[in-house]
C-alpha cells in the first residue's frame, strides 16, 4: 500500500489556499507519501473524455489499495472534484478527504452548492475537518461518514533560526487591504505594520506597510516581537463570523510559528486553545486590540512568549498535520 496527497498549483505565490496546501504536501513527503499535483484551470468547457483522461494521467502512479488523502477543495470546481474522486475509486483507492474550505459555507451566494459538496464528501471513508463545529454543521447538512479527525490547528514549517522576540507594542497584520478593509481605517493609538498591498487616497498615519514578505523574510520580522493580529473582512462580519467558529485559521499559525504572541476574535474556531494555553488575547472589537497591547506589560508579554514555545516547536515542525495523517491511517484501518 501507498499513500498519496493531492497538491494544487497554479495560485498566486501569496495565495493562502497555495501555501498551505503546499505545507501539506512538505510534510506528507517527510513521511513518504507521493504528491499528486492538480492545476487550476478552466474545465468547465472540458469534454469528458479529455477530462477522464486528465484525471488518468493524475493518478497514474495509484494502485487498488492505496489511500489518497484529498485536500478539499481543488477549486477547479466541484464537478471536476467529484469526477477524480469518481476516478479514484474506480482505481480501487481508499479516499481520506482532507476539507479545508466548504465553499457553500464560505460565500452564502454558493450555498445552493452544499448538496452537490456533500456528495463528494460522502464517498469518503474518513474526513479530516477543521473544527468539531465544523463535523456538526456538516452533519446537519447531511454529511454521512462516520469516522472523522479534527485538525485543530495549521502547521508552518521552519527551517531557520529566529529571533527570540522581545517586548514592542507593534501589531503585525499579514493581508492585502483589497481583502482586509479594515486596514483603511485603522486610527488607534497602537500603530499596525501590514505585509500586504495597500490602496491608495486613505488615512495610513497609524499604518505601516512593509509589501509581501516570503517566508524566511516574514518569519524573521515577525520574530524580532510584537503581536500577531488575526482579523477578518468586515465588510459581512455576520456571515464571516458564523465561518470563522468552523474554519481553520492559516494566519494565527504564521504568527505563532514566529514566537510571537496573537490577538484573535473571540468567535475564532481556536480561541478557546490560544486562551488555554496562555499565548495571546481573545478580544471582542478592533478597539479592544489597541488597548490590550496598550495595558500589556513585558512581564506579561515575556510569560506569553515562554508559554508558547511548545506550541511553536510542533508548528514549526509539522506535528500537527503529521499527527492528522497518522491518526487518519489509524481510523481507516
Amino acid at each position: 500500500m501507498n499513500i498519496h496527497v493531492t497538491n494544487i498549483y497554479g495560485f498566486s505565490p501569496t495565495s493562502v489556499v497555495l501555501l498551505s496546501q503546499h505545507e501539506v504536501r512538505n510534510i506528507a513527503r517527510s513521511l513518504g507519501f507521493n504528491e499528486l499535483g492538480v492545476y487550476i484551470y478552466d474545465s468547465y468547457t472540458e469534454p469528458y473524455n479529455e477530462l477522464s483522461s486528465r484525471l488518468d494521467g493524475i493518478i497514474a502512479r495509484v494502485s487498488p489499495g492505496d489511500v489518497v488523502f484529498f485536500q478539499s477543495p481543488t477549486w477547479n470546481g466541484y464537478e471536476w472534484d467529484s469526477a477524480f474522486v469518481d476516478k479514484l475509486k474506480a482505481y480501487g483507492c481508499r479516499i481520506v478527504m482532507f476539507i479545508q474550505d466548504v465553499p457553500p459555507l464560505q460565500f452564502e451566494s454558493n450555498y445552493y452548492l452544499m448538496s452537490k459538496f456533500l456528495s463528494i464528501y460522502n464517498k469518503a471513508e474518513v474526513i479530516i475537518v477543521p473544527s468539531e463545529k465544523m463535523y456538526q454543521r456538516l452533519v446537519e447538512e447531511g454529511l454521512t461518514v462516520k469516522k472523522y479527525i479534527v485538525q485543530h490547528m495549521w502547521d508552518f514549517s521552519v527551517d531557520q533560526s529566529l529571533y527570540s522576540p522581545s517586548f514592542q507594542k507593534k501589531i503585525y497584520f499579514i493581508g492585502d487591504v483589497s481583502r482586509f478593509p479594515f486596514i483603511q481605517y485603522w486610527h488607534y493609538n497602537t500603530e499596525l505594520y501590514v505585509f500586504g498591498n495597500k490602496m491608495e487616497n486613505y488615512d495610513y498615519s497609524k499604518v505601516h506597510f512593509g509589501g509581501w514578505l516570503n517566508k524566511t523574510e516574514l518569519l524573521l520580522k515577525l520574530s524580532k516581537g510584537g503581536f500577531g493580529l488575526v482579523w477578518g473582512n468586515s465588510e459581512d462580519p455576520e456571515e464571516e463570523k458564523d465561518y470563522y467558529k468552523l474554519n481553520c485559521s492559516y494566519k494565527l499559525s504564521s504568527y505563532l510559528s514566529a514566537g510571537i504572541p496573537v490577538i484573535i476574535p473571540n468567535y475564532l474556531s481556536n480561541a478557546d486553545f490560544i486562551k488555554e494555553k496562555g499565548i495571546g488575547f481573545v478580544v471582542s472589537s478592533l478597539e479592544e486590540v489597541s488597548q490590550v497591547v496598550q495595558s500589556c506589560s513585558e512581564e506579561e508579554y515575556n510569560r506569553m512568549v515562554s508559554n508558547l514555545k511548545q506550541v511553536q516547536y510542533l508548528i514549526n515542525n509539522g506535528y500537527f498535520t503529521k499527527k492528522l495523517f497518522v491518526d487518519a491511517i489509524m481510523v481507516l484501518e
